[in-house]
């Protein structure tokens, strides 16, 4: 018999705002089924690393970690989606802001559903001297049916490049660390006293944070910051500030974010997907690394999220991945979607997972009652 998860949640920050109260939410699911889809054809010499999704119309759009193999194209495409089942052949997105930035990893849409969002991981930062990585340092917004518009939020222009690079100090303050690795992004209801100057707030994940990279713990990390779109632009109407700081552990692995979404359907919850990689050697001495995740609900009353709650199978067992989670998607009342990314690692087929080739990415659908 599976052992019961142990979860250690720990207050890393003392500005943390206070969270909500624990409400009663769904933790058992209904049914889960794992697939496959495809990111491009068959023998291309690039794997498919998606680390993102959201819906539109009927249609899902997914990031890939690195760029797509496709002529002056972005990391960004879409793949048609019915009943929770992905199929059609993947369409790459158009753009000249979506093409010069690099390293897509969190994607999200408006409330009114009107605009799609993009993060990159703001992973490394870049100076006046060397502004190269000004692309892994863009916040980009634009509308539904238009992804040639698309522009980045608090823009700043270096060496011909429009980036969101301005916003690294003030996201730096809100966490309190200067190195830092986005990985989830979601609008949700504002705070009900921005609710008549914001048209909602924008929450961003963290899954590492610390002094540097080789210094950077993993955690479950949220800042927020209310947004208004005035005349087609997106603006902050505050800077960032620190929501949460949770340090996690789930089955004796120490977890890191990797995909939040709020539940626009029933209003009181956010999604959350967390994952592990860990490296070890075999019996031989061979170097193998191990992957896998975690599924979470999050309350969320009055525009503040409360303490992650890990979700379970039906029969109360922990709902682990043995695919890595990248990011999550709320497609109806009852219904969402899980995108994998596994880092090249193989991964067999079971209850927990499912294997996949290389210019596929691995999903998972999920009921809940």
């Amino acid at each position: 018999m599976e052992k019961r998860a142990i979860i250690t949640l720990v207050v890393g920050l003392a500005s943390a705002a206070p969270h909500a109260p624990a409400a009663e939410l769904p933790g058992r699911i209904a049914a889960i089924e794992h697939h496959t889809a495809a990111c491009f054809a068959p023998g291309t010499p690039v794997n498919c690393e998606v680390s993102a999704v959201v819906e539109s119309n009927e249609k899902l759009l997914l990031a890939n970690d690195k760029r797509l193999p496709a002529p002056g194209g972005p990391a960004l495409f879409t793949l048609d989606i019915e009943q929770g089942k992905i199929s059609g052949e993947p369409t790459v997105l158009p753009g000249k802001a979506l093409r010069e930035a690099d390293k897509y990893e969190a994607l999200t849409k408006t409330l009114d559903g009107r605009y799609m969002i993009a993060s990159t991981a703001f992973n490394k930062a870049s100076t006046d001297e060397d502004p190269s990585s000004d692309i892994l340092n863009t916040l980009l917004y634009w509308p539904v049916d238009d992804p040639e518009a698309a522009k980045p939020l608090s823009p700043t222009s270096r060496s011909g490049v429009t980036s969101s690079i301005s916003l690294r100090k003030q996201i730096k303050d809100a966490i309190g660390a200067s190195y830092y690795q986005i990985e989830a992004i979601t609008m949700a209801p504002s705070e009900p006293v921005k609710a008549k100057t914001a048209d909602g707030q924008l929450i961003i994940g963290i899954r590492r944070h610390g002094n540097d990279k080789t210094d950077a713990h993993f955690g479950f990390t949220l800042i927020s910051a209310h947004v208004k779109f005035k005349d087609g632009t997106l603006a902050l109407v505050e800077a960032f500030k620190s929501v949460q700081n949770f340090n996690v552990q789930a089955q004796g692995h120490t977890v890191g974010l990797s995909g939040i979404e709020y539940d626009r359907f029933n209003k009181d919850r956010l999604y959350a997907v967390t994952s592990y990689e860990e490296k070890s050697v075999d019996a031989a001495n061979k170097p193998i690394t191990n992957i896998g995740g975690f599924l979470w609900i999050v309350p969320f009353a009055a525009g503040k999220p409360g303490t992650p709650q890990l979700v379970t199978r039906e029969d109360g067992s922990t709902l682990r991945f043995s695919n890595k989670p990248e990011g999550v998607e709320v497609l109806d009342a009852h219904q969402i979607i899980v995108v994998h990314d596994d880092d090249r690692v193989e991964v067999q087929t079971s209850e927990a997972g499912i294997e996949r080739g290389a210019n596929e990415f691995a999903y998972s659908k999920i009921r809940f009652p």
